[in-house]
């Protein structure tokens, strides 16, 4: 199963969210475990328009998640190969 974009960035916030709680040492292992979340993120975004992460940084533990916030919203909504929501019931055309 695909993620969306959105999913992916809620999970490099959380990533980074959690490192910060940890011990000094360990705070590069979740920045880099969010670096390669937010890597998908633009990898899940492409198809839709794509994203810059020219601006974002890197190897803060707190970095500004508006530079990817704003990107990630201005992104046309995702096609999802479904069944359709209303049903057509039989009713002739």
């Amino acid at each position: 199963m695909f993620f969306l974009a959105e999913q992916h960035l809620a999970a490099a916030k959380l990533v980074r969210r959690n490192g910060a709680e940890r011990a000094e040492t360990d705070r590069e292992r979740f920045i880099t475990m969010s670096n390669s979340i937010v890597v998908c993120v633009r990898l899940a975004a492409k198809h839709r328009g794509g994203i810059c992460l020219d601006n974002f940084d890197w190897s803060s533990l707190t970095p500004d998640w508006s530079v990817v916030d704003e990107q990630v919203y201005r992104l046309p909504p995702p096609y999802i190969d479904g069944p359709p929501l209303i049903p057509d019931c039989g009713r002739q055309r």
